[in-house]
Order: structure tokens, then C-alpha cells, then sequence
């Protein structure tokens, strides 16, 4: 562009011509210059006023080894908007804004800024030959919940957040601020989650309540003798290996990084703080595990409806069947035997496995197993629990 240096005076005549009615075309013949100079210059004024007709400096207005100022501007606009967000996440962002940025790129640029640190590497919790062995076969098939651990509130109340999730999807159903661990308001989240979603195969848990009673037979509770009643077979993770929920674990963590530190002021306000993390996790963040989609791309409902009657249990005919009494016990082999008073009123099935073992079912649940020789009920493997 010529004219690009030159007395200012002569500039501000020309804007003083071109105010009184020139045209940039005649502007360009009386001046010497191309018309895309004048309109520069014209646009300048318009946009800068008088320091707009100053010289500028020669240096290059870009430069290939350094990001555009606007691309990272825009990175970490999105990074106050998203602090939780790593680079990986932040680049996708950018992508879908039409904003190409190289993940180690936007790492450097957040590095620079004081927004993220350079991880040290952790010495593992678990063996490295300790691997989980239950894994969702996909989504709509598997439901994994378990109870954030407890804090308090602002007002000093203690919070028990419910949360019910699909491992395979990462999609999270309910963030649920509970008053108090209960099987009885857990069921209510529960069938929310059932009537809109659909009846899950699976459901994996701990073995903490509500979902586990450690002194009933097969540690059936009021909780999952209700899935059981609906056909869903409940799985519960080994003592002492929480690695096996560890996508739950997973989002556990994120979960509380994002709206516990700090905790709101009441049930009500922490409730809507929860809202919000599972629009944002659901909806907006991007998953490494998901090669970066968001789970609500991804997730399926599952595939049997919510039944509006609650199915009776039925059996096969080689078993034999016995209704729990009210007292909890069952009229077998001439005896009475206590199986628990969760299951008073309930069918429960048996089925001999070898000449003085009996399984003893409720659904499709197996609870134990009836030794004769020993005359008592005794744990089934580890594995069929």
C-alpha cells in the first residue's frame, strides 16, 4: 500500500475533502494513492479519530511462531468460563466456535497465564495387576450409582448427594442433595430416573447403605429387593476395591471439585449447584473416554420400560418354592429358618446344586447358599454376589 507513511496534515486533508462531498475515486487521483488507501485511512478516522492518520510501524502484524491474539483470547475466555477445563476439553470448544488451536498449544498458552500446572505423577492406589473386573457392555445396559461422601453446608447441615449414573455413556441421571441416607428417598430418585429412562440389566453399587444391609442374608436391603422385583440384577463392587465403580469414581471427583469448594448455604441452593454440573457434564464437557464427545451424544435408553405394576417374582419349576413368613423365617426341611425380615411376604426360591447344597434365590438374586451338613446358610462365591 503506498502512502503508508507521509505527513499527517496531508491525511487530515484529505478527510476534510472527503467530508466536504469528494469521493475516495477522486481522492485516489489528487493524492497519488490507491483508493484502498484512502479507504483505510477512511476507516481509521472513522473507527480511531486523529490517531488513526498516525504512522504505523512496519513490523509485521502477525507471526507464524505466535498464536493469533484473538484465538487466544477466545481460549481463555473459555477457560473463565469453564475452570475445570483442561486444554484437551478447551480445543474442542474452539473447534466447534470454527477456532482451530493444537491442544500442547492452548496447554502452553494456559501455562503462561498461571491457569494450569504441569502434573506430577501420582504413585498408583492400586496394583497395577489389580484391574476391575465388571465393565458395562455398552450404554443402556448398566446403571452405576453410589452417595458422594457427606459435608456440610454453610448452615452446618450435613449433605448426602445421591448420584445414579451410565458407565458406558458417562451420562449422569441425578446429582440428588439428600438430608439423609435413606432407602426410602433413594427409591423415590430412583423411580424418576426408571420412568424416564427405562429398567437398567444392571446396577452396580458399593456395598454401604441403603444399597447393602451387612446383617440380612446375601446383604439384600429394602432398595434392592426392589430392583430385584423389577428384574434388575444388582451387582456390588469387592470390599475394599472401589476401582471397580471407577468411572463413578471418576465423576465423583470432578463432581465435587465443581460444586463443593465451596459448599452453598442450603439444601436448595446446593441442589441447584448440581443442576448445573450435570448440564455441564452432561451437555457441554467433552469426554477423553468418550474420544471427546459429550455424553448426552452418546447415552441410549434402556431398553425395558418402567412397569406401572410391580411384577410378581416368578421361578423355574426345578425350584422350590417358599414364602418368607412374618416373622421372616421359612418352613424348610421340617425346620423353620430365618432368612430376613427385609424379605417378609416375599417368594423366595431354592434349588439344589449337589447332594447337601441348595441355592437360595430371591429373583434373580442369589443370596446364599443352604448347607446341610453344616445346617446353617453359608456365603455363595465372591463372584455370584
Amino acid at each position: 500500500m503506498g502512502w503508508s507513511r507521509g505527513p499527517v496534515d496531508e491525511r487530515r486533508r484529505m478527510i476534510a475533502l472527503w467530508e466536504s462531498g469528494r469521493t475516495p475515486t477522486e481522492l485516489s487521483r489528487q493524492f497519488g494513492v490507491s483508493r484502498q488507501t484512502i479507504y483505510t485511512f477512511i476507516e481509521r478516522w472513522q473507527s480511531e479519530g486523529e490517531a488513526g492518520l498516525e504512522d504505523r510501524s512496519r513490523r509485521p502484524h502477525t507471526n507464524p511462531r505466535k498464536t493469533a491474539a484473538a484465538v487466544e483470547r477466545a481460549l481463555l475466555a473459555l477457560k473463565e468460563q469453564h475452570p475445570g477445563y483442561g486444554p484437551d476439553k478447551l480445543v474442542v470448544l474452539l473447534e466447534e466456535a470454527e477456532i482451530e488451536l493444537a491442544a500442547p498449544t492452548a496447554r502452553d498458552i494456559l501455562r503462561r497465564h498461571g491457569l494450569v500446572e504441569a502434573r506430577r505423577g501420582r504413585t498408583p492406589r492400586w496394583s497395577p495387576a489389580s484391574e476391575p473386573v465388571i465393565a458395562p457392555a455398552g450404554p443402556g445396559h448398566m446403571m452405576t450409582t453410589d452417595y458422594k461422601g457427606q459435608f456440610r453446608l454453610g448452615n452446618g447441615k450435613y449433605c448426602y448427594p445421591l448420584t445414579i449414573a451410565d458407565p458406558a455413556s458417562r451420562y449422569v441421571f441425578a446429582v440428588e442433595a439428600m438430608t439423609i441416607n435413606s432407602g426410602k428417598l433413594a427409591k423415590v430418585v430412583f423411580e424418576r430416573v426408571f420412568r424416564e429412562w427405562g429398567l437398567p440389566d444392571q446396577i452396580l453399587s458399593d456395598n454401604g447403605a441403603p444399597f447393602c444391609v451387612s446383617q440380612s442374608i446375601g446383604g439384600i436391603s429394602e432398595l434392592s429387593r426392589w430392583w430385584a422385583r423389577l428384574g434388575v440384577r444388582h451387582i456390588r463392587t469387592q470390599p475394599g476395591r472401589p476401582q471397580q465403580n471407577g468411572i463413578h469414581e471418576r465423576m465423583h471427583r470432578t463432581l465435587g471439585e465443581a460444586t463443593t469448594r465451596p459448599a452453598e448455604d442450603t439444601h436448595v441452593a446446593q441442589q441447584h449447584r448440581f443442576d448445573g454440573f450435570m448440564a455441564d457434564f452432561n451437555h457441554v464437557r467433552p469426554h477423553q473416554g468418550l474420544g471427546q464427545k459429550r455424553p448426552a451424544t452418546v447415552v441410549e435408553r434402556y431398553r425395558r420400560p418402567y412397569p406401572e405394576r410391580l411384577p410378581q417374582i416368578e421361578y423355574p419349576d426345578s425350584f422350590t418354592v417358599r414364602r418368607v413368613r412374618s416373622n421372616g423365617y421359612i418352613k424348610w426341611q421340617g425346620q423353620e429358618i430365618f432368612v430376613g425380615e427385609v424379605l417378609i411376604g416375599e417368594p423366595v426360591g431354592l434349588v439344589q446344586t449337589d447332594d447337601e447344597t441348595w441355592h437360595l434365590y430371591f429373583g434373580n438374586r442369589h443370596l446364599a447358599d443352604w448347607s446341610d451338613r453344616k445346617q446353617r446358610w453359608i456365603a455363595p462365591a465372591e463372584t455370584e454376589k
